[in-house]
């Protein structure tokens, strides 16, 4: 059994490097997996399943042939610039659209994206509580698909803007302890921070494995037969 864990790749462009890094990943490693998740922020955005484009279309044939003749099974997870992936989406993928947090069967780990436990970003916390409430997502998907570009073009403008010289806010360690404590699970996998790595978290004995963003290095986590996760690198071979 080999499981294969990705996050951060905010994808926005069909031609762009980084979607062919992930369609040499999809060929090169996930095709040798019996199981990949993707844990959040796979594109830059998504206004809703209903808004077809090019790259959604692409993507969502790719990874359903990863899923019918490689029989690698696909789980999705949002995250905070995607959390308006659905079951629609998911269904054309081959994915299976799963809750955060979400706890690997059959072992003490934890699966999530992260931003909700960068708690100590109290101003940031507030937005996330507004844009994930139902009903918030409710009126939004009922705009127009033009409406809807605007908001997110907007938003993008506006975080870029908020972002100049802005580092990430790392998850909490008395979150990330909470968490998994609610679950009875010792490890967390996340991304969001896009800081590579392996480490303790203060005074529980936990670990968090983080993955990262693809604009660079790029580190994907391995578990093989109920093993410990690893980091590993990719490097894409053309």
């Amino acid at each position: 059994m080999k499981q294969l864990f990705i996050s951060d790749l905010h994808l926005k462009d069909l031609n762009a490097p980084i979607t062919q890094t992930f369609f040499a990943f999809l060929d090169q490693k996930a095709a040798m997996a019996d199981e990949l998740y993707i844990l959040g922020d796979f594109f830059e955005y998504w206004i809703g399943d209903d808004a077809i484009s090019e790259l959604s279309d692409k993507i969502a044939a790719r990874l359903k042939d990863l899923k019918e003749n490689h029989k690698t099974d696909l789980y999705f997870m949002v995250g905070n610039r995607d959390f308006l992936v659905g079951k629609n989406y998911c269904e054309r993928a081959g994915m299976q659209l799963i809750e955060e947090p979400y706890k690997l069967p059959g072992t003490n780990i934890l699966l999530c994206h992260g931003d909700a436990e960068c708690t100590t970003d109290t101003e940031y916390q507030k937005v996330r509580q507004v844009l994930r409430n139902p009903q918030w997502q409710q009126d939004f998907l009922n705009k127009t698909l033009e409406e809807r570009m605007i908001f997110a073009e907007q938003a993008r403008a506006q975080s870029k803007e908020h972002q100049a010289g802005y580092e990430l806010t790392d998850l909490n360690d008395d979150a990330i302890n909470a968490l998994l404590e609610a679950n009875q699970t010792d490890i967390l996998i996340h991304g969001h921070t896009h800081k590579p790595g392996i480490q303790a978290v203060a005074e529980q004995g936990h670990k968090r494995v983080t993955l990262s963003d693809w604009d660079h290095e790029i580190w994907y986590a391995e578990i093989k037969d109920s093993g410990p996760p690893k980091l590993c690198q990719f490097t894409h071979i053309a």
